[in-house]
């Protein structure tokens, strides 16, 4: 049987904020990310994974908590299929941290997010980080998703990045 691909795509979102008196009052606080279900894609294909809200010094202490969600996977093709094999693919600079697709003001600064497989461990982005998994019927997959600090002092304002998880059925 050859392999199909399926995609599902993922929208990280969260806000940092900061202590009371470092907020500058001019950098758009009031904007928000897109309300709602971004329109970029079908919301069939798409999942809003919400973060929450972190503080500067949660992320530059080592990250925000993990934020659980799963991929299920599709029954049909699980039928015919011996193995599952999943990544994700982002906008990168490292090959592990999705980049801020939000860059209106108010948008935060020097902040990615990192994804974690079910035992905690940080996700390579992209076909390198291919991860196989036997195809079990009703199978769900776990993953979490944390907000890190990237290079530079990190700012207050609003996230997301979006990701697209590819299923290959083999």
């Amino acid at each position: 049987m050859p392999t199909q691909n399926v995609g599902k795509f993922f929208d990280f979102r969260a806000r940092v904020t900061a202590s009371a008196w470092t907020i500058d009052p001019d950098n758009g606080l009031g904007a928000s990310v897109v309300p709602g279900v971004s329109r970029r894609r079908s919301s069939v294909m798409e999942q809003v994974v919400e973060l929450g809200v972190s503080s500067l010094d949660a992320l530059q202490a080592g990250g925000s908590s993990p934020h659980f969600f799963s991929v299920e996977l599709n029954e049909d093709r699980l039928k015919d299929a011996k193995k599952v094999q999943v990544y994700f693919d982002g906008i990168t600079s490292d090959g592990v941290t999705l980049m801020n697709d939000y860059e209106e003001a108010g948008s935060a600064r020097n902040v990615g997010v990192q994804l974690l497989d079910s035992e905690g461990k940080v996700l390579l982005l992209g076909h390198e980080g291919c991860v196989e998994y036997p195809a079990a019927s009703g199978f769900r997959l776990s993953f979490a998703a944390r907000l890190v600090s990237t290079s530079g002092p990190v700012e207050a304002g609003e996230f997301s990045s979006f990701a697209e998880c590819v299923i290959l059925y083999a």
